[in-house]
């Protein structure tokens, strides 16, 4: 059902989250050493492709063939490559300790797979591997600027806390931002930013 809702909004010329890159994720990059990166539920494709220009070695998957086939024009536009999986996250499989990097941007998923799903792809990471995360917290209800209206799927600093609780040199807190990302993610928003590091 998910699958049909992202290929009905992705079928369109225009990229409808823009084709920049998440403001919080560049600024994690450009402070990182490039290597192995992961973009789970990666849609059009703007996070990979900017990894990708960044000289990283960019992996990235999602449910919706829309979203790929738009993910792989943009990286050909920009003269990059990147490998880019359809899949789930249920079905997606990874080497264990393969990636330098996983980067979760707005990669909403129902509640009752959160923890197991958040679990697997930091299974994925390497030891010494950063993870970095932005979504949309449970604040995010009284604004217009995008995400889930399920408050279910938005994210609270005790249920992340939970789920990266291995991770060590965490940094999460929740800040209140102004999105310019496209149709759908524009205006004041209440987001979750997160970072670690695996042990």
């Amino acid at each position: 059902m998910m699958t049909t809702f992202w290929n009905a909004r992705y079928t369109t010329d225009e990229y409808v989250y823009g084709t920049l890159p998440n403001a919080f994720l560049s600024e994690q990059l450009e402070q990182s050493a490039t290597g192995k990166i992961l973009f789970p539920a990666e849609g059009e494709g703007r996070n990979a492709v900017f990894a990708a220009q960044l000289g990283f070695n960019v992996f990235a998957f999602d449910s919706s063939e829309v979203a790929r086939g738009k993910a792989l024009l943009l990286a050909d536009d920009k003269k990059v490559s990147i490998q880019y999986r359809l899949a789930g996250y249920a079905d997606v499989d990874y080497p264990k300790n393969s990636f330098d990097v996983i980067a979760l941007i707005f990669a909403h998923m129902p509640a009752q797979f959160r923890r197991e799903w958040h679990r697997k792809l930091v299974s994925y990471l390497k030891p010494g591997g950063k993870l970095i995360l932005e979504g949309f917290s449970k604040d995010q209800l009284k604004y217009n600027s995008g995400g889930p209206k399920d408050p279910t799927m938005l994210f609270s600093i005790e249920e992340l806390s939970g789920d990266f609780s291995d991770l060590k040199e965490v940094r999460l807190y929740t800040h209140l931002t102004e999105l310019n990302e496209g149709e759908y993610h524009r205006g004041a928003a209440s987001v979750i930013r997160l970072t670690g590091i695996k042990t």
